[in-house]
């Protein structure tokens, strides 16, 4: 599901992944998710604006990790790709 606009603050209810169109770490976040069966709104920084998604992050986080991708499980953030391949791990989902 790709979606244009994030909000300021995370929702309990929805799972976030920012990427960017040519990133391979994106794509493997994106496979490695689906196939574990996680349902996850898209957002493509690259389409969106780095400004926009810049603000969302230190909003959120106090800080801008700066670096993508970037996954929220259900209002949690989670991180970037290794904290991803840990979470799926720890879930049991890899």
């Amino acid at each position: 599901m790709l979606t244009a606009i994030p909000s300021l603050d995370s929702s309990s209810e929805v799972s976030e992944l920012y990427t960017m169109q040519f990133c391979e770490s994106c794509k493997t976040a994106i496979r490695k998710l689906h196939e574990a069966g996680y349902e996850f709104v898209i957002y493509d920084v690259t389409k969106i604006g780095t400004r926009r998604v810049f603000e969302v992050w230190k909003h959120r986080l106090g800080h801008n990790p700066n670096l993508v991708p970037q996954f929220w499980y259900k209002g949690q953030y989670i991180g970037g790709s290794p904290a991803i391949d840990k979470f799926l791990k720890e879930n049991n989902a890899s």
